[in-house]
């Protein structure tokens, strides 16, 4: 059962990292445009973007102790 569960916690980091690379290139992508384009983003994206920067956090901290 805890196997199970690593392989569950790494799964939601490495979605965690993929949906932070791209918040990363939509930023990019907005500030690099002619002319630029004001980045925007819904409640919900804020809430996901947020969560996931907490929970990759939270996972290099257990991690690391």
């Amino acid at each position: 059962m805890t196997n199970l569960l690593h392989y569950l916690f790494l799964f939601i980091f490495v979605f965690s990292i993929l949906g932070l690379v791209r918040l990363l290139i939509n930023f990019i992508k907005s500030v690099s445009s002619t002319p630029p384009v004001p980045f925007e983003q819904t409640t919900t994206e804020l809430f996901l973007n947020g969560g996931f920067v907490a929970y990759i956090i939270t996972f290099i901290t257990y991690l690391v102790s």
